[in-house]
């Protein structure tokens, strides 16, 4: 729907700092948090007519060819896996691109246009104080569709929106499966045309057509979103690595269909633990806001101390808040590290636990896991509270070590009842959407 707003007292207001403000629990989950830093005053109106210059200022830049250019080459910054994601922080820092290894052409763009830009027709604007407000408040700029769905050589049109924290909790506050969808305006990316004054003379006469944006607007509409959106940008394309998948050898890897079964495993051999393909079926947040996924193991083992065996428990992050794109249902191999690089024989069943990030929300619950004395053969439980901020499980499961090796990872099992690469796809579920996954031992014989 569209509509045009009237932001008569916003224009001369300057620059003013963006915040987040705190989330909204809901009823399901078991505690809410109050984790958020203390909040300074600033109303709404401030912070959108903030981010509106910044929007209008960005699309009078985006006019430039190698500008749009760098935008859309953000998508392939290691990281960011084809999806335009970066922080204005970092750019102005820096002003440079990381892809293409010269000058920015937005900075440039900005720089070179900022004498002609004007607050209004009586006040010069101040890329100083843009750029202050963009560092203090970590403004970031995400378009989850944009590099997916179009070209840049293609667009003559781009819509600018922009969020806020406190739009998220409105929404989710009157429907708890809110999908999201945030304020914007349209641009034409004409080189003749002054975009800014262009913008703020029409937002004083009361005439910016404003509409609302979500996920099926932006799959097919030139879409960027501007806000504090916490997902870490300022580090994208650093070259770092995951540990696991250097060191992960798959040499010598005995086959399970060669018969080998748990009571065929040799002393030096080592069971890893698997899961070879992970994906999500649901964005587990609003518009326009990335998925951030969590994996933990719970295990009890025997431990030996002073010839006495002594029980033992574990909850082993396998990675916090590790990000698939808005929209990115597909199939991910190898996506996860190894859960156990050796399933020892004293660790009798295992939890695995899935969740994702959930703001301010504080989930408590006890984990059991079961172990063997190897000594005497008694299988003995044991439990541990363990608590995360921020986080929702998708939910747990029990796997036992001897089941899983002798092919219980092969049954189908429900509500998926499909096999995938001789796999069994499990599926979780939260109230904000489903995960699916495949299990795997691999033996390796030295």
């Amino acid at each position: 729907m569209k509509k045009t707003i009237t932001y008569l007292s916003i224009l001369f207001l300057g620059w003013f700092g963006l915040v987040s403000c705190q989330d909204i629990s809901e009823p399901e989950i078991t505690k809410e948090a109050n984790l958020s830093d203390p909040l300074k005053e600033i109303s709404s109106v401030e912070i959108e007519a903030n981010l509106i210059k910044l929007g209008a200022i960005f699309g009078n830049a985006l006019k430039d060819k190698e500008a749009i250019s760098e935008l859309f080459g953000f998508a392939k910054l290691e990281g960011n896996e084809g999806v335009v994601g970066y922080s204005l922080k970092r750019l102005f820092e820096e002003q440079s691109s990381k892809v293409a290894r010269k000058k920015s052409a937005i900075v440039s763009s900005i720089v070179q246009n900022s004498h002609n830009l004007r607050m209004n027709s009586d006040e010069e604007y101040n890329l100083d104080e843009m750029i202050s407000f963009i560092n203090t408040n970590e403004i970031e700029v995400i378009a989850p569709y944009l590099a997916r769905n179009f070209e840049a050589d293609e667009i003559d049109e781009l819509t600018i929106s922009w969020w806020t924290q406190e739009m998220e909790d409105e929404g989710l506050a009157l429907d708890p499966n809110w999908p999201g969808e945030t304020p914007a305006f349209k641009i034409k990316l004409d080189k003749n045309k002054d975009i800014l004054n262009n913008v703020l003379e029409a937002t004083q006469n009361g005439v910016l057509e404003i509409f609302m944006v979500g996920d099926e607007y932006a799959m097919k509409n030139p879409t960027i979103v501007f806000g504090a959106f916490d997902e870490d940008l300022y580090n994208i394309g650093n070259n770092s690595k995951p540990l696991f998948l250097e060191s992960l050898s798959y040499s010598n890897v005995v086959p399970l269909n060669e018969g080998v079964k748990c009571e065929d495993i040799l002393p030096g051999d080592l069971v890893r633990y698997q899961m070879p393909d992970f994906r999500i079926r649901d964005n587990t947040r609003s518009w326009p806001n990335g998925n951030f996924i969590s994996i933990w193991v719970a295990y009890s083992a025997y431990n030996t101390v002073s010839g006495v065996p002594e029980l033992g428990f574990n909850v082993n992050q396998i990675f916090r808040n590790k990000k698939i794109d808005r929209g990115d249902f597909a199939w991910k191999a190898n996506w996860v590290p190894p859960l156990l690089t050796h399933w020892d024989i004293t660790n009798y069943s295992i939890q695995i636990i899935v969740a994702h990030q959930k703001k301010n929300i504080l989930t408590e619950k006890t984990y059991s896991s079961s172990a063997i004395n190897p000594t005497t053969g008694i299988t003995v439980s044991s439990s541990q509270e363990v608590t995360w901020a921020d986080t929702k499980t998708y939910g747990s499961n029990t796997w036992y070590r001897c089941q899983e090796i002798n092919g219980a990872h092969t049954v189908a099992v429900p509500p998926t009842n499909v096999i995938r690469n001789g796999n069994a796809v499990w599926q979780m579920q939260s109230s904000d959407g489903r995960c699916e996954f495949t299990l795997e031992p691999r033996l390796t014989r030295w």
